[in-house]
């Protein structure tokens, strides 16, 4: 069976959090098929309908937007080449 034949199940609430939480760019329509093909399985009435939906526009907005990681503080001190000499 190809990898693109499979069905993977409905993905439950952790394992939805990793699969959008992990996402990069680059990866982020990939997971988004996957996530959509379980969608589509779910009933319309389904409660966790709304949930995977807003997950699943988060990932088109990182597939073409890419992810704002901002300015961050260095946690660790500088290395001795960096350090400026006296």
């Amino acid at each position: 069976m190809a990898n693109s034949e499979h069905v993977y199940d409905i993905p439950g609430e952790e394992e939805l959090a990793q699969l959008v939480g992990a996402a990069t760019p680059h990866f982020a329509l990939q997971a988004r098929d996957r996530i959509a093909g379980a969608l589509a399985r779910l009933p319309e009435e389904h409660p966790r309908r709304p949930e995977i939906t807003a997950q699943l526009r988060r990932l088109e907005a990182i597939a073409f937007a890419g992810e704002a990681g901002g300015e961050a503080e260095p946690d660790l001190p500088a290395g001795p080449s960096l350090t400026p000499a006296p």
